[in-house]
């Protein structure tokens, strides 16, 4: 169990890594916030880190508290990234500022029914559930909103399955969705289990209740962050192919450039590089636009300028790369040689 538990954080950890790319550039950076969150979480629970953690805060099984507090965060977090894609507008300035008080509200009802009762001093906090309604009260405040919220996720991925066409989302929703019936029948049934505890001193959850409990806590999270990250994954490994094809072509056409912009200096706007800066610079795709503009004006100022074959090539591949829109290449002046 604990090697599974290291396993999902360290899912986690590598999903909120690819998602580091694109929060750079401005995008994503709350799921990036949820997947940092969500780690941190998950990473809590084995019990090599949970104890060590809590014997730092004091053996007061504070770690368990921090465990569910993080978690209402999380969820938090998914509304602020379910409510941006749903609403044409994003996030309203009224729905943060809900968003921002309802979960410091259900976290300081945590912090109150936690650090206000005596069951939380004791070994087997995070091993069953503890025949209280206290406790009940206290757990269900994270139950209830983890029900609520993979319905109401749920639905959302419903609906956008309708609109979506891109085969990579359609599979990030199948598995968001999977992941939204995973949490609300794990939420259900520790809910149920911790009524039933109360209730009957000699309950045990076993059986098929188990069975499903222990897929729905193993199997949810992957799911979850599986359908969130897919897409931006699939996204960074796109960015990052283009990234490598455009440097790779701006490092081919420098040479080109420099000759060319010897006899007419004057039409250059763009910076010389350094050869180890072609290879380390932001954005290599500006600087290849911008050289292959300039070699373009280069040519139909000078028509007389001789061009060998490669040469036509790279500037026709470079055509290409920084306009992909175009149909039909513009005509190169320079004669051939």
């Amino acid at each position: 169990m604990q090697t599974i538990l290291f396993t999902l954080s360290a899912v986690f950890w590598i999903a909120a890594a690819v998602c580091v790319p694109s929060a750079i550039r401005g995008h994503r950076r709350p799921l990036l916030l949820f997947l940092v969150v969500f780690a941190v979480t998950m990473t809590l629970m084995p019990q090599p880190v949970y104890r060590p953690v809590d014997a730092l805060l004091g053996n007061g099984n504070v770690t368990y508290f921090i465990f569910h507090a993080l978690t209402i965060v999380a969820i938090a977090l998914l509304d602020v990234i379910v409510q941006q894609a749903m609403s044409p507008r994003g996030l309203t300035r009224a729905r943060t500022r809900a968003t921002v008080l309802i979960t410091a509200a259900i976290v300081a009802a945590q912090a109150i029914l936690f650090f206000g009762s005596d069951w939380r001093i004791t070994d087997d906090i995070s091993a069953s559930f503890i025949p209280r309604w206290d406790f009940t009260a206290y757990a269900a405040t994270t139950w209830i909103a983890m029900g609520i919220f993979a319905v109401s996720f749920g639905a959302a991925c419903v609906t956008d399955l309708r609109r979506q066409r891109r085969p990579v989302t359609l599979v990030s929703l199948g598995l968001v969705l999977l992941a939204c019936l995973g949490v609300f029948t794990y939420a259900l049934i520790s809910l149920t289990s911790a009524v039933l505890a109360v209730l009957y001193p000699d309950y045990l959850l076993v059986g098929w209740a188990r069975t499903a409990y222990t897929l729905t806590l193993l199997g949810s999270p992957i799911s979850l962050v599986l359908g969130l990250g897919l897409t931006a994954a699939a996204d960074a490994l796109a960015a990052a192919a283009k990234d490598w094809h455009d440097r790779r072509l701006l490092w081919r056409i420098t040479p080109l450039w420099q000759r060319l912009l010897e006899r007419t200096p004057e039409l250059s706007i763009e910076r010389h590089l350094r050869p180890m800066r072609l290879i380390t610079v932001r954005e290599p795709g500006v600087h290849l636009y911008r050289r292959h503009v300039e070699i373009r004006d280069s040519l139909l100022l000078h028509p007389d300028i001789a061009v060998t074959p490669v040469e036509r090539a790279l500037i026709d591949e470079a055509e290409r790369r920084t306009q992909p829109r175009a149909s039909v290449p513009v005509p190169l002046v320079g004669s051939a040689r």
